[in-house]
């Protein structure tokens, strides 16, 4: 948990969980140090966003606080597959949309496509992750994405796994809070 006190900005971290209830943990965690430096921060879900705000109400966070000084800002998108114009078009839009009401640097929060458990959907998934990896210097942000072990296909996860960690700086893979672990995916090459 204390891998985010000393996560230096910006930077393209993915959170690996089993277990949602320490997922939870990491990801309040993430939320509560980008909030503590007063940064706006961005949570995006597919679930109604009443969900992940009572979830990080759990963990001790004053929602209502910090989204009355416009600081949090949670919003429940749409699946951008289906987007008209493409996916890239649809991500560049997505961006746009969440981003109005920000400043700069953003700290973003969660996953863009919502089912990654289908080969159509990680197959979207990683084209996201690479299309905003490798154009992460013009975006004055951070990104914590997030991936349930369990959502990757287990005939595919060795490469998925692979293409994700070549497309972020840093893992948290958190199996249990005794067992977590944190480093920059630098060390993998």
């Amino acid at each position: 948990m204390e891998y985010f006190d000393n996560l230096q900005q910006p930077h393209h971290s993915m959170l690996l969980y089993e277990k949602t209830e320490f997922a939870r943990l990491v990801k309040s965690k993430y939320i509560k140090n980008s909030l503590k430096k007063q940064e706006h921060t961005i949570c995006v879900t597919h679930e109604n966003p009443k969900y992940l705000e009572q979830e990080l109400f759990s963990t001790g966070l004053d929602v209502d606080y910090f989204k009355q000084k416009k600081l949090l800002h949670i919003y429940q998108i749409d699946n951008i597959m289906e987007h008209k114009d493409g996916l890239r078009k649809g991500f560049q839009e997505l961006l746009k949309l969440i981003t109005a009401e920000s400043k700069p640097p953003y700290n973003f929060m969660g996953r863009i496509i919502p089912d990654v458990s289908t080969k159509e959907g990680m197959d979207a998934e990683l084209e996201i992750e690479h299309l905003f990896h490798s154009n992460f210097e013009s975006y004055s942000s951070s990104f914590l994405c997030t991936y349930n072990i369990e959502d990757i296909a287990q005939e595919q996860r060795q490469d998925i796994l692979k293409t994700l960690l070549a497309n972020h700086h840093h893992v948290v893979y958190a199996v249990e809070s005794e067992k977590a672990v944190a480093f920059e995916t630098d060390l993998l090459a």
